[in-house]
């Protein structure tokens, strides 16, 4: 685990990654930390890589000291401390989302009892700050994973260790790598959530759909260029370009589909906000109606639409070897002269 009783310190361990009182003590906080830690950081990261980070939690350099004195510190140390600082922040925060109830009540032989604080000036929270501190701590901790990924993507010369995990391999071979190849067609805020809601949709659409227009042969070398880089720099150049390409019309046809499907681009609906007054606050959301959401569909196909165009262009300029035409036009006919004919 990278939280520990030697160091939590009256709770500064934690109050350095978020906002909590100084009185928060590790018993209550040590399983619903190592639980997040082993849900969600260790498959991430796989076996060798979370072992790494435990290591460096244990016994590498200590941010403390590093902070006020960053000159006198390796590069490797201060990646290192900015590794450590991620992994942190996302298992303290999914440590509070997972088990918000369970930190919220108090369990005895007795039953189920809600804390309360001695001092007779703090009270529970209302209904809605529960809700908005659950979606917070979700948002936060999700998103943190997400800069964990690209930080160790980035990294991967220093931290060999997870080249050999699961979401390493899967990534190297995606064409739709992250949420900023998201957002650079259709905005959804960097959050991880809404890319997890993708991932079916994405995958759909890059094999039926992108696939079948590039042919297979432009298909295999892709994903080959993205596991096995060229060395040739403008060869592996090329290779980032078309993939760049063909993720921005997988991304496009994918938010189609989720929007066709739920009606929605985020985890809880598509959205307008208003400015009124309010007892909560003067921000108020209400959700799309139908009619706007088919306009939002209808523009994402006009969008794919051409992004496909500019992806062929590609293909045809980049990769003639490859690209034999849109296989999908095979039995396009010339009408003019009538005098092909099929049997």
């Amino acid at each position: 685990m990278i939280f520990s009783a030697e160091k939590w310190n009256k709770g500064a361990e934690l109050k350095a990654l978020m906002k909590v009182n100084t009185a928060i003590s590790f018993d209550m906080m040590e399983a619903p930390l190592r639980g997040a830690f082993r849900q969600y950081l260790v498959p991430l990261l796989g076996d060798a890589m979370a072992g790494e980070v435990v290591e460096i939690y244990n016994f590498g350099p200590d941010p403390d000291v590093l902070e006020p004195n960053t000159e006198g510190a390796t590069e490797r140390e201060k990646l290192d401390v900015r590794l450590l600082e991620i992994c942190q922040r996302a298992n303290a925060n999914l440590a509070f989302w997972n088990d918000f109830d369970e930190i919220s009540v108090r369990i005895t032989d007795a039953g189920f009892q809600r804390q309360k604080s001695d001092n007779e000036s703090f009270q529970g929270v209302y209904k809605y700050q529960e809700d908005n501190l659950r979606m917070s701590f979700r948002n936060k901790g999700f998103n943190a994973l997400d800069e964990l990924l690209e930080f160790l993507y980035a990294h991967i010369a220093e931290y060999p260790e997870f080249a050999t995990s699961q979401a390493y391999q899967d990534r190297k071979s995606a064409i739709v790598r992250s949420t900023a190849d998201v957002n650079d067609v259709c905005f959804i805020g960097g959050s991880r959530i809404i890319f997890l809601r993708l991932q079916p949709h994405l995958k759909f659409v890059e094999e039926m759909q992108l696939q079948p227009a590039i042919g297979d042969r432009l298909y295999e070398h892709l994903i080959d260029g993205l596991v096995n880089p060229p060395e040739d720099e403008e060869r592996r150049k090329n290779v980032e370009r078309f993939r760049l390409a063909c993720s921005r019309y997988i991304g496009t046809m994918a938010v189609r589909r989720l929007l066709m499907e739920t009606g929605s681009i985020t985890d809880r609906g598509l959205y307008f906000t208003t400015i009124r007054s309010g007892e909560k606050g003067n921000e108020q959301k209400e959700p799309v109606d139908t009619k706007r959401i088919a306009v939002q569909i209808q523009n994402l196909k006009a969008d794919a639409d051409m992004y496909m165009t500019a992806l062929l262009r590609i293909a045809r300029s980049y990769f003639t070897d490859y690209y034999a035409g849109d296989p999908r036009r095979i039995f396009d006919r010339d009408n003019d002269r009538k005098r092909t004919f099929w049997v």
